[in-house]
């Protein structure tokens, strides 16, 4: 079984890459591995290149500018796929929702199994109806599961 874990804090060593390391430490030698980070592929926000054409033509026109379409045949090899995401401001970054708002996710994630790591101190359930109403509704993708772990606490603080 292939297992990618997408990190999509611009943090390479922040929580969220610390709180995806010690989730596939846990899982068997048997499972292959792999973290990929969001911020190291080109993704733009979906804007005034978009319009009705993409629907009629089945085609994001942005697609031709950047590497989410990269990014997402990487996923599409993945028996499971985990998408671990800070908050900012109180959702998810907006690279992640960049890479989700453009049309036919379902192309690459329809049926891929898909678990949800959320590091938040707040914003936690946003983020988690973000992702999950674009993961299911627009990608047609299974959630298997999702956890939301706190965030960064200074010592002796609760």
């Amino acid at each position: 079984m292939k297992l990618i874990a997408l990190c999509c804090s611009s943090r390479k060593e922040g929580n969220t890459s610390k709180a995806i390391s010690l989730l596939l430490e846990k899982l068997s030698t048997n499972w292959q591995k792999e973290i990929i980070h969001l911020y190291d592929f080109d993704i733009k926000a979906c804007g005034e290149l978009c319009s009705a054409e993409c629907l009629r033509e089945n085609a994001c026109k942005v697609d031709a500018l950047d590497e989410r379409v990269k990014l997402f045949e990487v996923l599409k090899s993945a028996d499971v796929i985990v998408i671990g995401t800070p908050t900012y401001n109180m959702d998810v970054p907006s690279k992640l929702k960049a890479l989700l708002e453009r049309d036919f996710l379902e192309n690459y994630l329809k049926n891929k199994v898909v678990a949800l790591l959320i590091v938040s101190n707040l914003g936690g359930v946003k983020a988690l109806c973000t992702l999950t109403s674009s993961l299911i509704l627009d990608a047609q993708a299974i959630i298997a599961g999702a956890v939301i772990v706190p965030g960064y606490q200074k010592k002796g603080k609760p």
